[in-house]
């Protein structure tokens, strides 16, 4: 297996050793951002997921690992993300559930839409363009910054792309959470469950996960905090995400 990775690349054993996963050295790296939008996905039987800006392709692989069959499929921009993704396939033993596309999101609608998605998902930029710190490495920039998906784009493309009552599951800075929900009502995408994501308990909120149905009704569940530390070690639900137990 270490004959894949590559000089600039690491292998990172996660969750009890079950999940193997690729990264470049440089460049954008996943954080516990993309393991709490997995964990908070609700996928069911048969149904299909694309995944969008799929970076080393962690969400849909996670998800398979997991013991889900679903076809899913993740789209990536970046070349060497991508090819990252695709060693990431391999070496999961999930080529048969995932396939990944390299390519602008906005440039695959019109073929997509022929056959819509049951759920959407996607763990996207969260500054918008030119706010903000810049970042001197194009691959970083590119995951951080609303360079090439806005948040308007992202959910255009969501709607466009799911079925009527299909899902949209999203992580998102709770300081743009109006924003998200605004956006997300402009594409017939309502809100039907909110978690808020905080660092410690004494600290305020700054992430949420959101789950939205298009065509849906009104609505919604706001569910109990999620704190991701407990102090200075990971909180114990935090942990479970990193394991696989069950579904």
């Amino acid at each position: 297996m270490r004959d894949i990775v590559g000089k600039d690349e690491t292998l990172d054993i996660l969750c009890n050793e079950e999940l193997r996963i690729i990264q470049k050295k440089k460049g954008y790296r996943l954080s516990v951002d993309a393991f709490l939008l997995a964990a908070f996905v609700v996928l069911k039987k048969h149904e299909r997921l694309l995944d969008i800006g799929s970076g080393c392709g962690i969400i849909p692989i996670y998800i398979a690992k997991k013991g889900y069959t679903n076809e899913m499929i993740g789209v990536e921009l970046q070349t060497d993300l991508y090819d990252t993704a695709q060693k990431n396939r391999v070496i999961n033993h999930c080529e048969g559930r995932v396939h990944f596309i390299n390519a602008d999101i906005n440039t695959l609608l019109g073929d997509m839409k022929k056959t819509p998605f049951h759920v959407v998902v996607s763990n996207p930029p969260y500054t918008k363009h030119r706010s903000g710190r810049t970042c001197p490495e194009r691959s970083r920039f590119l995951a951080r910054y609303e360079e090439t998906l806005n948040l308007e784009a992202l959910v255009h493309a969501a709607s466009s792309l799911l079925m009527k009552k299909g899902r949209f599951y999203i992580i998102y800075p709770a300081r743009r959470a109006g924003e998200l929900i605004h956006a997300a009502e402009s594409h017939k995408l309502a809100l039907k469950r909110l978690r808020a994501v905080y660092p410690r308990k004494d600290e305020n909120a700054n992430l949420v996960l959101a789950e939205f149905t298009k065509d849906g009704g009104v609505g919604a569940a706001i569910e109990k905090p999620l704190y991701v530390y407990d102090g200075d070690v990971i909180s114990a639900e935090v942990r479970k995400y990193y394991s696989f137990g069950d579904k």
